[in-house]
């Protein structure tokens, strides 16, 4: 998308909501850094920072993260003494939005899992978002003195917003392998997690983990639910023998298999049969 011309240039708004510079700061504005002098190096935030790349590109870099490309779309967390670097591409082309909030104030929403603590995220471009960047800046310059209230509120949404984007990007991507790992796991051989993430060519707890933020449920828990469903439908709907049935949804027994239909269903395989064949 096109960013509007009237942002590339340096403008910025400062307020403080305390006299405390880690947990009073509220600030946003549009920074542009043509030159490889712009690059900040070993850079230390006492307070939350977050800019959007809107134009430009470079890298992140921090103890835990080598080099993490920036491209327009991404959104670097300046994250409270975590020492890092923003490598600017000499190109003449980045622009930058960024918000700054108070330290405690970034920590109660990252706990409450409203906020990351990833360092770089990708909520990308959109016509919504870019938009929000110019109605923040107007906003925090029409606000008179005192009365940083709405501020600080507008400055949260625009990270809850970002954080969203994120997150919906992230799961669109997740979803066509973890769709098929759905149909793995329901398969007619049931093949364990572990396998299924072999097949998917992924480490399991990368696995595990995608699979648990795509469907809110570990692999392992999705697959006995269908492994149980399975089950009673066969029971509803053939005169195969429960250990049959057990054997065909991959139980190692009658037993294991009577245990676990009881837990999920509240009674028996054979209660059920008997109750519903009335």
């Amino acid at each position: 998308m096109e960013i509007p011309r009237a942002y590339f240039s340096n403008a910025t708004v400062h307020r403080s909501l305390s006299p405390s510079p880690e947990d009073g700061i509220l600030s946003c504005g549009f920074l542009v850094k043509p030159t490889a002098r712009d690059t900040d190096r070993d850079l230390v935030f006492s307070y939350y920072g977050g800019f959007l790349l809107l134009s430009g590109g470079g890298e992140y870099q921090d103890a835990a993260h080598p080099s993490i490309p920036l491209r327009p779309g991404c959104f670097v967390q300046r994250l409270p003494g975590v020492p890092h670097s923003t490598i600017v591409r000499p190109t003449g082309d980045w622009l930058e939005f960024f918000v700054c909030i108070g330290r405690e104030v970034f920590e109660s929403m990252a706990n409450l899992g409203l906020l990351s603590r990833e360092p770089v995220l990708f909520p990308g471009l959109t016509e919504h978002l870019c938009g929000q960047c110019g109605g923040l800046l107007e906003q925090f310059r029409a606000a008179p003195d005192g009365e940083s209230a709405a501020l600080f509120l507008s400055a949260q949404k625009f990270l809850l917003d970002v954080a969203e984007a994120s997150r919906n990007i992230r799961l669109g991507a997740m979803q066509g392998p973890m769709t098929r790992a759905a149909e793995i796991l329901c398969g007619p051989d049931f093949p364990s997690p572990a396998e299924t993430a072999e097949q998917l060519g992924m480490g399991y707890e990368t696995f595990r983990k995608q699979f648990r933020q795509a469907y809110q449920c570990p692999p392992a828990a999705y697959q006995m639910r269908h492994r149980l469903n399975l089950a009673k439908q066969l029971l509803l709907d053939s005169t195969k023998s429960i250990q049959e049935i057990a054997f065909l949804c991959r139980f190692s027994d009658a037993f294991a298999f009577s245990k676990a239909f009881r837990q999920r269903f509240g009674l028996s395989p054979s209660r059920f049969r008997s109750v519903n064949a009335q």
